[in-house]
């Protein structure tokens, strides 16, 4: 029945084509239902911008599951590739395609926005045809990061997911929050215009014929070039990812921004692009012994700092944000282990912090919603008076520090038995941060669940709605079948895996030294 539609012909152009028609359409058609902050009537006339906007969300989200019933997991490469020609003068294509690497990012980002939206329904009520257009252009740039294998046209989708993000952090968050808004913008404007010099490069020493991924893989490079052009590319991903020390910026930008901001924000696509792009474009660079070095420690100590910090914090937004960066850690330290499993757990640990870091932000946002803080030191057995609240807190949070059994406890897995196959002093000592996390997240669960209610305010506390419930019904679903049945992603993801590991040793750029890469662990 799949194959009878034709899915792989035309199934990647609507969905990046899909977001930025609909964000056109909610921007003109789309109305508020809500009266101004300042007390001015909301115009009448035209659909809720809102529910326009949802509707736009869950025809693209249709569409990545039609994609990912539709992908082969037996197929090696790109599939439902698209080849358009556009700048031709530079070798510029319109160039789509997924594999087993891109296909559960593209799927996971396609799901959790339409929840984050629906999730965080009236955390937005004003300027709503605005809000809406610019989140469906923020997932067009989201979507196109996955599946664009032009450089010139990631780094365009790359641009069109950071902007919209900076107007929503800065319009629509809390009050005197531009300074995390400008500080976000900067950051990743500077690794961003980075990475476009590096491509411009690229592109030149390729002979500026063409800017195809697969190409410029084959293109040689000396160890001095890639040592250059993989500084650029990773400063950009690192940024974007919050790695330490690059990682002031997210605790900010993510506890001033509206619910659905602080989900998009926490999803790790600059993990992805190293994976995509970093690593295979110059592995000679990115396993010198130097460079490879230095971002493993650096993994480590993002590990175990995040980790830390996320214990000392009294905002439950900021100890979401800590431990979104301890996450990241994981995910890097498994990216340059190079190892198969440990590329598979980052992989898999991108998948699963993406879904525990969108429900907590969310369920962080329905308290903020209804209480005016998320302050930790404001609460107090809320258990007695939000059962499911508590219930959907506790089984995220356990997620989050990788209790066996949820979807966070496969990745690090992998990360830590592939990466201990290379470095075993340092997944020992990243392995401590596993411990770290359960401090953080049961302090969290005691202080604002358990013991006495010294607020007597919040007695009064709304549960969560019908909603509600169905939003983070789906993400339970989602930690708990991925916890128990983690081939769905492992299987898409394992040829990929042993082709970036093959890239790394054996491809055109590889080192003449081979370095102790493992295919088989």
């Amino acid at each position: 029945m799949i194959l009878s539609l034709n899915v792989d012909r035309w199934i990647l152009p609507a969905m990046l084509l899909w977001p930025l028609v609909a964000a056109l359409l909610v921007r003109l058609l789309g109305r508020d239902v809500h009266a101004e902050a300042t007390g001015t009537a909301a115009p009448s006339g035209g659909p809720d911008a809102r529910v326009l906007t949802l509707a736009a969300m869950v025809v693209e989200a249709l569409l990545a599951l039609l994609l990912w019933l539709s992908f082969d997991p037996a197929q090696r490469g790109w599939q439902a590739g698209v080849e358009m020609p556009w700048l031709t003068d530079l070798g510029a294509m319109i160039s789509l395609g997924v594999d087993g690497l891109s296909l559960p990012m593209v799927v996971l980002t396609a799901c959790v926005v339409p929840l984050a939206l629906l999730g965080s329904w009236d955390n937005v009520r004003v300027r709503t045809p605005a809000f809406g257009a610019l989140a469906l252009l923020l997932l067009c740039g989201l979507i196109g990061v996955f599946i664009t294998r032009d450089l010139l046209l990631f780094y365009l989708a790359w641009e069109l997911m950071l902007i919209p993000t900076y107007l929503l952090v800065g319009v629509w968050g809390r009050e005197g929050t531009s300074r995390a808004s400008v500080r976000y913008v900067l950051f990743t404007l500077v690794g961003s215009l980075l990475m476009l010099v590096a491509i411009i490069a690229l592109w030149n020493l390729g002979g500026g014929t063409t800017l195809d991924i697969d190409a410029l893989r084959a293109v040689a490079l000396s160890p001095r070039a890639q040592l250059f052009l993989f500084a650029a590319f990773f400063s950009a991903f690192a940024v974007k990812s919050a790695l330490v020390p690059f990682h002031t910026w997210l605790p900010d930008a993510q506890s001033a921004a509206p619910t659905f901001a602080a989900v998009t924000l926490g999803l790790k696509v600059g993990a992805y692009g190293i994976l995509r792009f970093a690593i295979p474009l110059f592995p000679a660079a990115a396993t010198h012994d130097l460079v490879r070095g230095t971002i493993l420690v650096l993994s480590v100590i993002a590990v175990v700092y995040g980790a830390l910090l996320a214990m000392t914090q009294r905002d439950l937004k900021r100890v979401i944000s800590y431990s979104s960066i301890s996450h990241l850690g994981f995910i890097m330290l498994g990216s340059f282990a190079l190892t198969q499993q440990s590329v598979q757990g980052a992989v898999m640990s991108i998948v699963g912090s993406g879904i525990s870091t969108s429900a907590l932000f969310l369920l962080a946002g329905m308290l903020e919603d209804r209480t005016g803080t998320t302050d930790l030191a404001a609460f107090g057995g809320m258990a007695r008076v939000v059962p499911w609240f508590s219930v959907m807190l506790t089984l995220v949070m356990l997620s989050t520090v990788a209790l066996p059994g949820t979807n966070g406890f496969v990745g690090e897995f992998l990360v830590l038995l592939g990466s201990y196959a290379e470095f075993p002093v340092l997944a020992v000592v990243a392995t401590t941060g596993v411990i770290f996390a359960a401090a953080y997240g049961l302090r969290a669960l005691q202080l604002l669940l358990f013991g006495g209610m010294d607020a007597p305010q919040q007695a009064h506390v709304a549960d969560l709605g019908p909603r509600e419930k169905f939003v983070m019904g789906v993400f339970a679903v989602a930690i708990i079948y991925l916890g128990l049945m983690p081939g769905a992603v492992l299987g898409r993801s394992d040829r990929p895996s042993r082709d970036l590991v093959e890239i790394v040793r054996f491809g055109p750029n590889a080192p003449a030294a081979l370095p102790p890469v493992s295919l088989n662990r």
